[in-house]
């Protein structure tokens, strides 16, 4: 029985050495077998990337700084050429990308020599509401014309943004 097998075996090989050996184009036999393997190697390999970075969120970021009023108004009320008010408000609302408050961002604003009532920078920080509010400010600007307000608003871990500007119109 083993003879029989050993030359079943050995005819096998014979006849596939055959084929491959007598076929020019033999080179591509058996390819399909690695490119199904392959692909679903690859298949597997995406499917577990995909997984993995479906857990991963966009870190948080100030997405949205706002202000209100959206304008200040200055008069040279002693024409002495120095256009200034010294009582503005103005509130600042910060948010994230998801339209959320970000509670605890610092607020600074400059330009336009504003300033508190008694001459320090203008600095806060938002509150639960994202809001941080400044009352009793002074604002000055020498002549006509206008000039801005940056508000830098930034928080660690959500970086900073410094693009909105309050323009401050001296009339």
């Amino acid at each position: 029985m083993k003879a029989c097998a050993l030359s079943h075996f050995g005819d096998t090989m014979r006849f596939s050495r055959k084929r491959i050996s007598g076929d020019r184009e033999g080179g591509i036999e058996g390819l399909p077998l690695q490119l199904m393997i392959m692909v679903i190697i690859a298949g597997l390999g995406t499917a577990v990337l995909v997984g993995w970075m479906g857990g991963l969120s966009a870190p948080q970021a100030i997405s949205s700084v706002g202000a209100s009023p959206s304008e200040v108004l200055l008069t040279d009320t002693d024409g002495d050429g120095t256009f200034e008010n010294e009582s503005v408000t103005i509130t600042i609302v910060v948010r994230d990308q998801n339209g959320d408050a970000v509670e605890g961002a610092s607020v600074v604003l400059d330009g336009c020599n504003v300033r508190t009532a008694d001459g320090a920078l203008v600095y806060g920080t938002t509150g639960t509401d994202g809001k941080a509010t400044f009352t009793g400010l002074t604002v000055s600007s020498s002549g006509n014309g206008i000039g801005f307000i940056t508000v830098t608003a930034a928080k660690g871990g959500m970086g900073t943004d410094s693009s909105l500007q309050i323009p401050v119109i001296s009339r």
